[in-house]
C-alpha cells in the first residue's frame, strides 16, 4: 500500500452492511451513534457476522415433511415426535403460523422446526443373542418444546429469515452481555455506598478501607466498559468472532423404533439420525431443522384440534 492510498476515502458501505449495522446499534446501545466513526468501524465486522449467520443457515438441514404421512415412514421425524397427534398439536399450537395466515400459493409453508433434545435413563427388555435380558438400562432420545418460527412461502425465503434471524440472535445475546454489565455495576455501586458508610462509622479500619478501594477501581472499569466508544470496540470484536454468543454443531445419533439409544451414530445406518443443535450465549441448546408444512396438514390439524375443543365445552 503506497503512502496516497491512506488519504483516499473509505470505500461507500452498502445498503445491506447499513441496515445491518443501525440493527446492531438499536439492540446493543444506541448511543454509540455519539461515535462519529461508528459505521466505519461496524463496516467489516458486521459484514463477517452476517457471512457467519449465512453459513449457519445453510447448514440447517431440511427440509423435511411434517407430517402424520411423515411420522409414519421417515426416521427423523418419527424420532423428533412422541406421535402423529404432537405433529398436529404443534401445527394447530402454533403462533408463528396462526400470525402468518394461508399460504397465498404454493402447497406449504417452510419453516425453522426448533426443539430440545433429551435423554431418559431407565431400564428395558434387550436380546442378546439367544438370550432375552430384562432390566438391562438403557437411554431413550426424545425431543421437547417444539417450536415452529420464521413461516415462509419457498427454501430460499425460509433461509433468508433465517439469516436475520440469526443475526439478531447474536445481537441480542450481546446485549444480554452488556445489561448483564449494567446490573454488575448497579450492584457494584450499591455496594460502594455501603462500605463508605461503613469507613465512616467504624473510623476507617484498614480492611474498610481496602474494601472500598477494591469497590472503587471495580466500579471505574464497568463504568469504563459501559461508555459508547469502549461499547463500539467490544460490539466490534464481537461480530468479528461470533463464535462464543452464537454456533451450531452436529450431532449423530443412533436409535432403535422406540427411541432407545443404540449408539453414537458412527455406524452411519438407517437408523442413525443426524441433525445440528444451535448453542446460544446461555448455554442452552436447540435442535433445529427446516420443515416442509403443507396446506392441507395446517387446515386439517386446526379442524381436528377445534373439534375437540367444541367436544369438551358440549
Amino acid at each position: 500500500m503506497g503512502l496516497f492510498d491512506w488519504l483516499k476515502p473509505a470505500p461507500p458501505i452498502d445498503a445491506v452492511t447499513t441496515t445491518a449495522i443501525e440493527r446492531a446499534v438499536d439492540i446493543v446501545e444506541p448511543l454509540i451513534r455519539v461515535v462519529g466513526h461508528y459505521r466505519t468501524r461496524l463496516a467489516s465486522p458486521t459484514q463477517q457476522a452476517l457471512d457467519y449467520c449465512a453459513r449457519i443457515a445453510e447448514r440447517i438441514p431440511g427440509p423435511f415433511e411434517i407430517s402424520r404421512h411423515a411420522f409414519g415412514n421417515d426416521p427423523l421425524v418419527h424420532a423428533l415426535f412422541g406421535s402423529a397427534d404432537d405433529i398436529e398439536t404443534m401445527l394447530a399450537s402454533s403462533d408463528s403460523l396462526r400470525q402468518q395466515g394461508p399460504p397465498i400459493d404454493g402447497d406449504g409453508y417452510c419453516a425453522l422446526l426448533g426443539m430440545r433434545h433429551r435423554e431418559k435413563s431407565g431400564f428395558g427388555v434387550a436380546l442378546t443373542g439367544e438370550v432375552l435380558r430384562l432390566d438391562v438400562p438403557q437411554k431413550t432420545l426424545y425431543f421437547s418444546d417444539h417450536t415452529l418460527a420464521e413461516p415462509s412461502p419457498d427454501l430460499d425465503a425460509a433461509r433468508g429469515r433465517l439469516r436475520a434471524a440469526l443475526f439478531d440472535g447474536l445481537l441480542k445475546g450481546f446485549a444480554a452481555h452488556v445489561a448483564d454489565v449494567r446490573a454488575e455495576r448497579a450492584q457494584l455501586s450499591i455496594s460502594h455506598s455501603m462500605a463508605r458508610v461503613q469507613e465512616r462509622q467504624t473510623l476507617g479500619p484498614e480492611s474498610h478501607t481496602r474494601r472500598l478501594d477494591e469497590l472503587g477501581l471495580r466500579l471505574r472499569a464497568s463504568a469504563d466498559a459501559l461508555r459508547p466508544e469502549a461499547l463500539l470496540e467490544t460490539l466490534a470484536d464481537c461480530l468479528a468472532a461470533p463464535d462464543d454468543f452464537l454456533r451450531v454443531d452436529p450431532v449423530a445419533v443412533s436409535v432403535d423404533r422406540n427411541g432407545v439409544i443404540t449408539g453414537v451414530g458412527d455406524d452411519n445406518t438407517e437408523n442413525t439420525l443426524h441433525f445440528m443443535e444451535l448453542t446460544a450465549r446461555d448455554k442452552r441448546r436447540w435442535v433445529v431443522i427446516l420443515a416442509h408444512i403443507r396446506r392441507e396438514d395446517i387446515r386439517r390439524a386446526t379442524e381436528r384440534i377445534e373439534a375437540a375443543r367444541r367436544y369438551i365445552v358440549i
